[in-house]
């Protein structure tokens, strides 16, 4: 079931966000250095049609990243 928050790519009204698969929590765990247990705690958004590739902590919006585009 999604999760509703504000993305600051897609920008405008909230958008559906997913937890993180695996391959998406092994990218942020080698090269943006989080544990095990901090990737697990971000979600995916879906926004621009499931295009968006932007990542973010469920807690604090602030503490994401944009993946890239091979995992889009």
């Amino acid at each position: 079931m999604p999760m509703y928050k504000n993305c600051v790519n897609c920008k405008g009204p909230l958008q559906p966000f997913r937890h993180t698969v695996e391959a998406e929590q092994i990218y942020l765990i080698k090269e943006k250095e989080l544990s095990p247990a901090e990737a697990n705690g971000f979600w995916r958004c879906q926004g621009m049609d499931g295009a968006c590739r932007r990542v973010q902590h469920h807690l604090n919006q602030s503490e994401g990243y944009t993946l890239p585009e091979e995992l889009a």
